[in-house]
């Protein structure tokens, strides 16, 4: 009898079937992935679609699908953060790089958005020379190119987000090789410009190395806001100041330090010390839950008539463009809980009770969040998902941004300076900088050349515009500024001693002839420091510094009292005078405060204005 060879055959498969089951192919795995970001995603998501079209996502969906065979890895994931990101929730997203791989795929740069740009703050010992410089271009893409691009895979209500965001997204290789801005290559073409204007690139390894910051702690004292770090939430009081600070990294309870406990601390320092100024910094704070910081709320609530007893006390909420989430809605709370006692109180000033200052946040005060986890079953890839909307705090306005009452910059100059322009305007009471000079010929402090500073009367100033080699003369208000020099491009001029404060017309001309005009706002004061190396981000002054003084010199102060600050201590002022070789130019001898050393950043203040940050060194 012949064997029936099929038969055995099957049988043979059949018993040996679990051993040669067929693996799902590379196309197939990334279809589960993308069949959880299409179909899954936007169910678990309380509103996916409250401002996308679901027939634009499922074309995009679609495109992507059709695409799976060409392309690689890190092409395929950050179309698949552009799809989450698609739903334009800021809390809702994919990162788009292996997290468990991130040492190797990360250049050894850390990056920071300020107000003149992306800056490099922290990078391994090859790439040193870009500390403190700006990164101007990716490859061959310009920065600005390169953030629009990362915009499309984080979702975000504002630019500020982005900026804070992106500045984390930018030193994962795979994610710039995903979107095509850089070539598939072991090492990466970067291009920076230092402050003096000079550009360089580097080929730069990503890899896991150990990375030197500047500013450095070990060099000299860090502003309060970059100290403790890794603390969630940490507070000072400085004596001499009258000044309690919190800072609140994150909203999360530590381990060994419970947020109840640490708020009975908060408030029995506030109970037992004099405090003029209360400062609640959330700059930062990305969020987490947003009842960790009830305790210390529900305590200033009860101890509001004794603070406000004292004329001298004001209370400040910090806020910045890494202010979000929970973070965010926590230093909304502190502002509605002022705005509805004012309302319900109209016969109280309440008004210095909780003072907004910084820059507007990363978030939308209203939005969607209290986010879920997920992993992409093959790529690995984590996201979130948010499971609740919140509805708009009282008397808080819809914006795409909770605004400060108070703006402040933050510039790369100031950072680097060890200077935080938030605290200087908060121990100035600061209501804000002037209007910017407008016109053809726009008037800057002498000193520092910011559009963020008034015209003090006698001050130093100078003019930046297009003018003729034949001026002659520069007037404030029809009155006679006295020209220092003159180029096409600047002209120097102090400005006349009895100008009255306000907006004020600035007239240049040649032979009694108007050649270009300007507006200027006039300030009783507007100090400001000169710096010695103007290139260098660390803004050394223009400071001479003995065993125990330092000599200032500065513009600006017209005559009015002035405070100088050192490490942000108030230093003893023995002299401050005009200079009278040098018009326009005061110098000013302090004491060093004690205890105070390395290199430390040096401001003054004078009627409610705060000078630029310079840097000294002091042994």
């Amino acid at each position: 009898m012949r064997p029936n060879f099929p038969i055995i055959v099957t049988a043979l498969l059949l018993a040996v079937s679990p051993c040669f089951a067929q693996t799902p192919s590379r196309d197939q795995l990334r279809r589960q992935d993308l069949s959880f970001v299409s179909t899954q995603l936007p169910k678990l998501h309380i509103n996916f679609f409250f401002q996308l079209n679901p027939q634009d996502f499922n074309q995009a969906v679609q495109e992507l699908d059709a695409r799976i065979p060409i392309l690689s890895d890190a092409e395929f994931n950050v179309r698949l953060a552009a799809l989450a990101a698609m739903a334009g929730d800021p809390h809702t997203m994919i990162f788009p790089a292996v997290l468990a791989d991130a040492p190797a795929q990360k250049f050894p740069l850390v990056f920071r958005w300020l107000d003149d740009g992306v800056f490099v703050t922290s990078a391994s010992d090859p790439y040193a020379k870009a500390l403190g410089t700006r990164l101007v271009a990716v490859g061959n893409t310009p920065i600005d190119e390169v953030m629009r691009q990362l915009g499309t895979l984080i979702a975000h209500d504002n630019p500020q987000w982005l900026r804070y965001y992106g500045a984390q997204y930018l030193p994962y290789q795979p994610i710039l090789q995903g979107l095509g801005i850089l070539p598939v290559t072991a090492a990466s073409k970067l291009t920076f410009r230092t402050l003096g204007g000079d550009e360089f690139t580097l080929d730069v390894l990503p890899g896991a190395a150990p990375m030197v910051s500047t500013p450095a702690a070990a060099t000299g004292p860090l502003p309060l806001y970059l100290q403790n770090s890794s603390l969630n939430y940490w507070f000072t009081y400085n004596a001499a100041l009258r000044l309690l600070y919190f800072k609140y990294n994150s909203c999360r309870e530590m381990p060994g330090s419970p947020f109840a406990a640490f708020a009975d601390q908060v408030l029995s320092t506030i109970d037992a010390n004099p405090v003029d100024t209360l400062v609640l910094d959330f700059r930062g704070n990305v969020g987490g839950d947003s009842s960790v910081i009830n305790p210390l709320v529900a305590g200033l609530e009860l101890r509001v008539g004794a603070l406000t007893a004292n004329p001298k006390f004001v209370a400040y909420d910090v806020i910045d463009k890494g202010t979000f989430s929970s973070g965010m809605l926590n230093a909304m709370l502190l502002k509605s809980l002022q705005l509805q006692g004012a309302a319900a109180n109209p016969g109280l000033d309440l008004a210095r009770l909780m003072v907004v200052i910084g820059e507007s946040t990363g978030g939308s005060p209203i939005g969607y969040g209290n986010v879920s986890g997920f992993i992409l079953p093959n790529s690995g890839l984590t996201g979130q998902y948010s499971t609740k909307s919140f509805a708009l705090l009282p008397f808080i306005p819809t914006a795409p941004s909770f605004m400060p009452d108070v703006a402040v910059a933050a510039r790369s100059t100031d950072f680097f300076a060890r200077f935080d322009p938030v605290l200087a305007a908060i121990l100035a009471r600061s209501a804000g900088a002037p209007p910017a000079p407008s016109g053809a010929a726009i008037a800057l402090n002498g000193a520092t050349f910011r559009v963020d500073q008034g015209l003090a009367p006698g001050s130093l100033a100078a003019l930046f515009g297009v003018f003729p080699d034949n001026v002659d003369a520069v007037f404030v208000n029809d009155q006679a500024g006295a020209i220092v020099s003159t180029s096409s491009s600047q002209i120097n001029f102090v400005l006349p001693s009895s100008v009255s404060p306000g907006l004020a017309t600035i007239s240049v001309r040649a032979k009694g002839a108007e050649v270009a005009n300007g507006q200027a706002t006039i300030t009783g004061a507007g100090p400001g420091i000169f710096v010695s190396a103007p290139a260098d981000p660390s803004q050394p002054g223009a400071v001479l510094n003995d065993d125990s003084t330092l000599q200032i010199f500065a513009t600006g102060l017209s005559g009015k009292p002035v405070q100088v600050y050192v490490a942000d201590q108030p230093a003893e002022v023995l002299f401050a005078g005009p200079l009278p070789q040098y018009p326009g130019i005061w110098q000013i001898n302090a004491r060093i405060p004690e205890g105070v050393s390395g290199q430390v950043p040096v401001y003054l203040i004078a009627e409610s204005m705060t000078s630029n940050g310079v840097t000294v060194r002091i042994r």
